[in-house]
């Protein structure tokens, strides 16, 4: 191991001298991966320090990720990489967490069961993909179901279901997609739950369309022509009787009297004429398919405890 250089007369304690040294060594590649250190009581005697100051810096480099301790004894450079500084930041946290748990009257033995608790249902998370067809549908709903669930939902289109889900335990999709991605996970290599959600207008279309006279020619435009068609058999069932599918990639008809474009595309609407009031379709995801896709999750997660 190189020398350690130490200054008795820094406002820098002794101990923090050595695990910035420690660590300066292991980032720089002067302390590889693996290598043993020297017992506390030698480097002790070596830097002419109290063993105390020695142990202390030990357990910190531990702390951080920078040490371990081997089996049968003995301290090493860790295998894996040293806490970033953003993972150090989250260190601090805990630590405050924890004192802060203590001066509100919780035992040690408290704080220990309270954090494994924690620790096991953060090891045991399911990781959900929600997937559509349209890029902006499936990025807006999985926002949404992260952020009301509390959870970690990426999004993917249905083309990149085999790459997108190698690390996901649970996938979520509209009832429009289920039978595709139930064929596609009965082929996977590996088991994933399938679930679909109902996605349902806005109450501001709902309101829009309501004023709607039911002789209006109606456009529907969205990027892919089931959506479109999803939308222009939604408008029919509402009682409009003249309603279009206008290709996302063709000119807007003159003569429309109302342009339907997806709230998250709104970019669908260039083209219209002057003439043409455009509404932005707003879709939102059902409450109870919210509500059973947290069933889910926390059915899965139970079964990984247990």
């Amino acid at each position: 191991m190189p020398d350690l250089s130490l200054d008795a007369t820094s406002d820098t304690p002794v101990y923090r001298q050595i695990v910035e040294q420690i660590r300066s060594l292991v980032e720089g590649g002067g302390l590889p991966a693996g290598e043993r250190l020297p017992t506390v009581r030698r480097l002790a005697d070596s830097l002419g320090v109290n063993r105390n100051t020695v142990s202390r810096a030990y357990a910190t480099l531990r702390e951080l990720g920078v040490l371990e301790t081997r089996a049968g004894g003995g301290t090493a450079v860790a295998t894996r990489p040293p806490l970033r500084t953003d993972e150090l930041d989250d260190h601090h946290d805990l630590a405050a967490a924890v004192r802060h748990a203590v001066r509100s009257g919780l035992t040690p033995e408290e704080v220990r069961d309270l954090a494994h608790d924690l620790a096991r249902r953060a090891t045991t998370e399911v990781r959900a993909l929600f997937v559509e067809c349209n890029e902006e549908r499936a990025r807006a709903f999985a926002e949404e179901l992260s952020r009301r669930l509390d959870t970690d939902v990426r999004p993917a289109l249905i083309t990149e279901l085999d790459e997108a889900s190698a690390d996901r335990d649970l996938v979520v999709t509209t009832f429009f997609h289920l039978a595709e991605v139930r064929r596609w996970a009965h082929l996977a290599p590996r088991e994933v739950a399938t679930v679909a959600v109902v996605v349902a207008p806005h109450v501001r279309t709902l309101a829009r369309v309501a004023d709607l006279p039911p002789a209006a020619r109606v456009g529907v435009r969205y990027s892919t022509a089931h959506q479109a068609e999803q939308v222009r058999d939604w408008f029919l069932a509402a009682g409009l009787a003249d309603v279009v599918v206008v290709p996302h990639d063709g000119p807007v008809p003159p003569e429309l009297a109302v342009l339907v474009v997806p709230s998250e595309d709104p970019g669908l609407a260039g083209g219209a004429g002057p003439d043409t009031t455009v509404v932005e379709f707003g879709n939102v995801l059902d409450e109870g398919s919210i509500r059973m896709v947290g069933e889910v999750m926390a059915e899965m997660r139970g079964r990984a405890t247990s």
